[in-house]
């Protein structure tokens, strides 16, 4: 079978392993898509974050279908279609190889963590669930930054009646802005640098947006009263950071949702700042109510995907990544 590797800096190819051993808890699956993240995937490249040793296997978007089961499975079988399946650093035949996060390869691993005895249900921070077959493999794909999003929103403790500032405009901030007007927050205001964005944050619920340093009268109006409430930052840098520090009620949260690269750490005295808090992402938490959201029409998967390769096409979608900031770019498996 093949994987989707950083064969080495700023290098991408696909590469021969051997198919992983299964545990009795363990199910084999057959990938079908897999996204690719705005964030964190080009740092990996880049040799930025999670440096290597190279060859590095990405992907942690990942849906397929289970083929294969472990004697001790019980909450999967075949057929069923499933999230964020995987392969670790044991999983790697290569030489030197290693996964970061090792979802773009024909075929990957899925661990029952429900009829496992011996570990907490939370100790894997992503559990691998099921999701309806009626939704495509790319759309199902997507559906792992809705959730993180989602519960991630819920963490900060927003309310209706807080004033809510997003810092970033990248899918994090798009679904979060999405989910803070399905709460029932306003105002909502995303900051950005470029105006471009303004449209699209509008067409999803958001209040006003900030491009740059030109700052509408509503949002100084804001800022001069003591600031926003909750402040999301959702790029993972220093920049980011000190705005959200200049925006925030001295008495306000702000939550670290970005993740920055290995050699831009949040500087000591931004991240040590008394309202700066970062949450532990459970999405598992908030699957079967995004699902019933797609099953109502609330939510339309297909917006959240802006394009779909073959994935023999990998580098065309991580270019697109790179230089025009796509909602999501998901290659299909083969």
């Amino acid at each position: 079978m093949k994987g989707l590797f950083v064969v080495s800096k700023n290098v991408l190819g696909l590469l021969e392993l051997e198919e992983p051993q299964l545990g009795d808890y363990d199910a084999l699956v057959q990938v079908e898509a897999c996204g690719i993240c705005n964030s964190t995937d080009w740092k990996i490249i880049e040799g930025r974050f999670k440096k290597g040793p190279f060859p590095i296997l990405l992907g942690h978007e990942s849906a397929g279908r289970v083929t294969r089961i472990g004697k001790k499975v019980r909450n999967y079988s075949v057929g069923d279609r499933v999230l964020r399946s995987r392969l670790y650093d044991k999983d790697i035949s290569i030489s030197g190889g290693s996964s970061r996060f090792g979802g773009f390869v024909q075929k990957a691993v899925v661990t029952d963590v429900w009829a496992r005895k011996d570990l907490p249900y939370n100790s894997f921070p992503h559990p691998q669930q099921k999701v309806p077959l009626s939704i495509p493999p790319p759309q199902a794909a997507a559906m792992i930054v809705l959730k993180e999003n989602l519960n991630y929103l819920k963490k900060t403790d927003i309310q209706p009646g807080h004033a809510l500032a997003v810092v970033g405009t990248g899918p994090a901030g798009q679904s979060m802005t999405m989910w803070a007007k399905f709460m029932g927050v306003s105002p909502v205001v995303v900051f950005g640098r470029r105006n471009r964005w303004a449209s699209l944050f509008e067409s999803l619920g958001a209040d006003a947006y900030v491009s740059g340093d030109d700052v509408p009268p509503e949002v100084r109006k804001i800022i001069d009263n003591g600031g926003f409430d909750r402040t999301i930052e959702a790029v993972g840098s220093n920049e980011a950071l000190k705005r959200c520090l200049w925006i925030t009620k001295a008495r306000g949260r702000i939550h670290l949702y970005g993740m920055p690269a290995d050699d831009e750490m949040y500087r000591e005295e931004y991240e040590s700042d008394p309202r700066v808090f970062r949450s532990p992402v459970q999405e598992a938490e908030v699957h079967d109510e995004l699902v019933r959201y797609v099953e109502e029409g609330r939510v339309d998967l297909s917006r959240w995907l802006s394009h779909v390769f073959p994935w023999d096409e990998y580098q065309r979608g991580f270019d697109i990544v790179k230089t025009e900031k796509p909602t999501k770019v998901v290659l299909q498996i083969t």
